[in-house]
């Protein structure tokens, strides 16, 4: 399974910033970089936030060294700090200092869609200490939404299809909301081996094709990652997904091998593009209403025709029935 390769080739790199959301750790994520098809090729956005995505730090002064030149920008009310026009070749790496802590992005080259990074700074605090937790605060009721740095990635090999959702549930409101029950929402009927991914919270179970999260919804992002196998037949394998909650902007993945390509008339982009060596597909849907589906299709997938399969079940067949005779006719003349 193509699950550690994968991953570590994509969702380290697209979506890293939500496996390490609520809950976790997400100065690992820092620094890393994130494709994403939802905004302009040649554009580089930072982020900078103090331990976790609720606590976003405007007014810092961001560097970023293009090519050997440095330009400094100040991140805005959401914390974010941006360039754009980027050819593709330009080496890029970004800074901060938060607190007299320095924080240092890896260093990327521009290819064929957007960047974004996450700076993650500790308070102030020495490296490797923990960030002071909040107080628990009672939970109110509210609603929750699938922000736009969702993303679903596919990847065919072993002769399967590979699907894995890695979703950030947002709470916008500054103290943990009740929606009136658990978020539940359907994979497809055909999934197989549904299971959770590393990073996923622990307020999320999987049972067959049913995914539950328990609230409530802590402020800031909840990560939800799921992995499946779906079953196709012939060259073409068709999705169609609903989710419980209105959704940002999210992003399709499929890592590209032989002639496997995504087709959906929901996808307002499409592009074919190579990061770090891997070939992807990537296709940008808008946002979506709570229950609204999201329907697209993997083509190019390989498969076998059937025909040899039935000629050789029918060649079986026959031999059964030509035994079953020779084996029972004498005893019957015998009989007689």
């Amino acid at each position: 399974m193509r699950l550690v390769t994968a991953l570590l080739v994509l969702v380290t790199l697209a979506s890293t910033r939500v496996a390490f959301a609520q809950g976790m750790d997400l100065r690992q994520a820092s620094g890393v970089p994130l494709p994403a098809a939802d905004i302009p090729a040649g554009t580089v956005s930072v982020r900078v936030v103090r331990g976790s995505f609720a606590n976003n730090l405007a007014g810092v002064d961001v560097t970023f060294e293009v090519n050997g030149k440095t330009t400094i920008i100040k991140t805005d009310g959401s914390g974010r700090a941006q360039v754009s026009g980027l050819a593709a070749g330009t080496r890029l790496k970004t800074s901060a200092v938060v607190d007299g802590e320095r924080l240092e992005s890896q260093e990327v080259t521009i290819a064929g869609t957007g960047i974004r990074f996450v700076l993650v700074a500790s308070g102030g605090a020495a490296p490797g200490t923990a960030v002071p937790s909040t107080p628990s605060l009672p939970a109110t009721s509210g609603t929750i939404t699938i922000g736009p740095e969702s993303r679903i990635v596919t990847d065919y090999s072993g002769e399967r299809l590979n699907f894995y959702y890695v979703l950030q549930l947002v709470n916008s409101a500054p103290t943990p909301v009740d929606i009136g029950g658990p978020l539940i929402f359907e994979l497809p009927r055909e999934a197989r081996g549904a299971a959770l991914l590393d990073g996923a919270t622990k307020q999320a179970t999987v049972n067959g094709t049913h995914v539950t999260v328990v609230g409530p919804f802590a402020p800031g992002a909840t990560p939800v990652s799921v992995g499946f196998e779906l079953p196709f037949s012939g060259d073409t394998a068709h999705v169609r997904q609903s989710f419980p909650a209105s959704t940002g902007p999210i992003t399709v993945f499929a890592l590209k091998s032989g002639t496997l390509d995504m087709q959906s008339p929901q996808f307002s982009s499409r592009q074919s593009t190579v990061e770090q060596g891997q070939p992807l597909v990537v296709g940008l849907v808008p946002a979506l209403r709570a229950g609204e589906p999201l329907s697209f299709e993997v083509t190019g997938l390989p498969h076998y025709a059937v025909w040899p399969r039935n000629v050789a079940l029918g060649a079986a067949a026959t031999c059964i029935v030509v035994g079953l005779w020779a084996a029972f006719s004498p005893r019957r003349r015998r009989a007689a």
